[in-house]
């Protein structure tokens, strides 16, 4: 009588046996945040990594990935996709790419312990993009079906981005190891804002916290731990302290009420939005609605957009107001544009100007006196009645410009001790530049510009023969806006004697 129920629980653990059974770690027990680690395959335990390896073009490298776009109904040979990051391409801002010839190479097998690479060229870059996201799908002269035959794995894309806190891999090639082949690393998903680096804006994106991410490891894909599908392609991290925050290798994000650079960062693109853009194994000629890749558009800025203003005060207390000066070409019949504070809010349909035709296309609209980061938001369009729809607001074009107080710049502050050694103080201002002039006491005037030696580094020793002398230092801040002279002046016998701003014709 008892072994009917027996017999049913036991039906039953059989059939939940896959509920509680853990999914295959593809990261093979590695814990979050530890050191990469070298990736072999002599044994094929990796060779679902096959289809990860070196991109090459124009003598710079980075890392690729084959995407799997198999289709039951597509009739074959079907184009070899991979996937990158869009900088490894070319870094015109504003240009996104699509069907242009593309010469270059790609390795697969990139595995530390093979004799061989496996070897193929490029055919076309079939769509490529550095503003909102940093992207690029390449074209592969080979189809996909001879890679598989050939025994490259291509990698699924994840049909959702995972929530964050989910376990992921890195698997890329970066260098600057004595190995520059396929590394793992493991980490979470991490959420992010706005990424600003120099004239670039990543408006999607998200971060990791992974180790030795690092130059030749742009492009890798960001891997579910437990799917080891495609969530996000690895675009840009902060791998140097000593650059000012917001510059080119110096990518930064809104942390509270500024942006900063987190060292360790590393930021990448989520790809979960190609899904709707592949049809029959192909990108899609006329894609639907739901691929958010197109419609594209093409900006030339015609002058150099300043990375910085003021607002002016006037004599009578009143501000004059910064203005974009923004002149550019683009290769729609119009656009639209709209000043934001937050870069995301370009892929909103609010506050875009009617349409304006694109001859001698210039915006000199105000920007504000609040000091912090503004966005100047563009998209083409093809007509006056045409709106922003999906994918031309995912493509918009995000130019970023950071509006400082209207304050002087202060002198630098030294640390002087005797024999003569100068190097800055402990308070000194952070990502500052410097001019020094050195000369006879009564002959160097620190007021007459000639003469100064620029971009000084500020850790330097005056000999004893060449002293007594003046010392002038002059520093600039983040918007190369000038302080007054700090001026010093030795002697042999007392050291060091400073003479201040204000009492500067006294020292002369």
């Amino acid at each position: 009588m008892n072994s009917i129920p027996i017999m049913l629980f036991g039906t039953l653990c059989l059939l939940c046996t896959p509920c509680f059974a853990r999914s295959h770690d593809y990261g093979e027990e590695m814990q979050n945040l530890s050191s990469s680690k070298v990736l072999e395959n002599a044994n094929g335990s990796h060779d679902h990594w096959q289809g990860i390896g070196r991109l090459t073009i124009n003598q710079g490298s980075c890392t690729a990935s084959l995407i799997d776009t198999r289709d039951e109904t597509a009739s074959e040979p079907t184009p070899a996709y991979i996937l990158t990051a869009g900088h490894c391409v070319e870094l015109s801002n504003g240009n996104i790419v699509t069907d242009r010839p593309i010469n270059g190479t790609m390795d697969f097998n990139y595995f530390a312990d093979v004799s061989t690479f496996k070897h193929y060229p490029l055919k076309t870059v079939t769509w490529r993009s550095i503003q909102g996201v940093d992207m690029a799908i390449i074209e592969l002269d080979v189809s996909l079906q001879k890679l598989i035959e050939e025994g490259i794995q291509p990698l699924k894309l994840a049909r959702d981005t995972p929530t964050y806190d989910t376990d992921m891999l890195i698997v890329g090639a970066p260098k600057g190891f004595e190995q520059i082949t396929l590394r793992m690393a493991a980490c979470t998903l991490q959420p992010a804002k706005e990424i600003v680096e120099g004239s670039w804006v990543w408006r999607n994106t998200f971060m990791t916290r992974c180790q030795d991410v690092r130059g030749g490891g742009s492009g890798s894909p960001v891997l579910d731990r437990y799917t080891n599908e495609i969530i996000g392609v690895i675009g840009t991290g902060n791998f140097e302290e000593s650059i000012a925050p917001c510059l080119d290798h110096a990518p930064c994000t809104p942390v509270g009420d500024t942006y900063q650079a987190v060292p360790g960062n590393v930021y990448g693109n989520p790809t979960t939005f190609l899904n709707g853009c592949f049809s029959q194994g192909r990108l899609a000629t006329n894609p639907p609605s739901s691929c958010q890749l197109y419609p594209t558009f093409t900006i030339e800025g015609t002058n150099n957009l300043e990375s910085y203003k003021r607002p002016k005060q006037l004599d009578d207390h009143s501000f004059v107001v910064p203005t974009w000066n923004y002149r550019f070409t683009i290769n729609t019949a119009f656009y639209r544009y709209k000043t934001v504070r937050s870069a995301m809010e370009c892929e909103s349909t609010q506050h875009y100007s009617d349409a304006i035709s694109a001859t001698d296309a210039f915006i000199n609209a105000q920007i504000g006196t609040t000091p912090g980061f503004y966005f100047l938001c563009i998209v083409g369009v093809d007509s006056s009645t045409q709106r922003p729809e999906a994918g031309l607001l995912k493509n918009a074009l995000s130019l970023p410009i950071e509006i400082l107080d209207n304050k002087p710049t202060t002198p630098p502050d030294l640390a002087i001790e005797a024999e003569v050694f100068v190097k800055l103080a402990e308070a000194e201002e952070p990502y500052r530049t410097y001019s020094i002039k050195y000369g006879p006491v009564e002959t160097t005037d620190c007021r007459v510009p000639d003469k100064y030696i620029e971009n000084m580094p500020m850790d330097f020793f005056i000999a004893n023969d060449k002293l007594p002398g003046k010392l002038c230092v002059i520093a600039y801040d983040k918007s190369g806006q000038a302080s007054e002279p700090r001026i010093d002046v030795f002697s042999r016998v007392i050291g060091v004697q400073q003479a201040t701003s204000a009492g500067a014709d006294a020292a002369r």
